[in-house]
């Protein structure tokens, strides 16, 4: 993987920034959501969401209607794993049962994105699990342009609003080196995510136990 500094956030009047991000990526191969919000809005990439129907129902949903002054990507909805939203009486809260692998996500990823080339962000609910198995997935295939979301769409809405506003909210962030995510590889440059820093803001961590596709 490239040795990246993070830079700091987006806004679209600095060309320098755009510029030096559109260079990273993909070989990078993850983005924060200050950097994915630059390379969708600048550099042509396409969100992937790719949780499932009842969990964007019931946490939210990107933008369905995008700014009129937004000439970037698109954003596409085709769910990894479907799991239904359930009440669990022991942990007090909706959760997500009935797991199943999605057989038909490579397919329809195929129908939205015909050539190999199209560049794509990633993005489950917290840029774990799901998102490492996706671009797995998504690698096999033969996708080369492929960068994951860290945080994923957790992370994002609390920086974006639904008109791609930047929110501001309270709070501290840490960096945190020792996760314990799985490190795999996505690129030929040998991007992974062992070293995938999180940020600990309230519960954007998924406490779900996402199965293994």
């Amino acid at each position: 993987m490239k040795n990246v500094t993070t830079r700091a956030l987006y806004f679209p009047t600095d060309t320098e920034y755009i510029a030096a991000i559109g260079a990273d990526y993909p070989d990078a191969g993850i983005a924060n959501w200050e950097e994915a919000r630059c390379l969708f809005s600048d550099h042509g990439y396409n969100i992937l969401d790719i949780r499932c129907e009842a969990e964007i129902d019931q946490i939210g949903n990107y933008p369905r209607s995008l700014p009129s002054d937004h000439f970037g990507g698109k954003i596409y909805e085709v769910p990894l794993i479907l799991a239904k939203s359930q009440y669990d009486s022991e942990k007090g809260k909706k959760v997500m049962k009935n797991q199943e692998k999605n057989e038909n996500f490579l397919k329809r990823v195929g129908e939205i994105f015909p050539d190999k080339n199209a560049k794509i962000i990633v993005s489950c609910s917290d840029g774990r699990n799901r998102a490492i198995q996706a671009l797995e997935a998504l690698d096999s295939a033969g996708y080369v342009n492929i960068v994951g979301l860290r945080g994923g769409y957790n992370m994002w809405n609390r920086t974006w609003d639904a008109k791609m506003r930047r929110r501001n909210l309270p709070g501290d962030f840490q960096e945190e080196w020792q996760h314990g995510a799985d490190g795999c590889g996505v690129h030929a440059t040998g991007a992974t995510f062992q070293n995938q820093d999180a940020f600990q803001y309230a519960d954007w961590k998924d406490d779900t136990e996402w199965i293994t596709i």
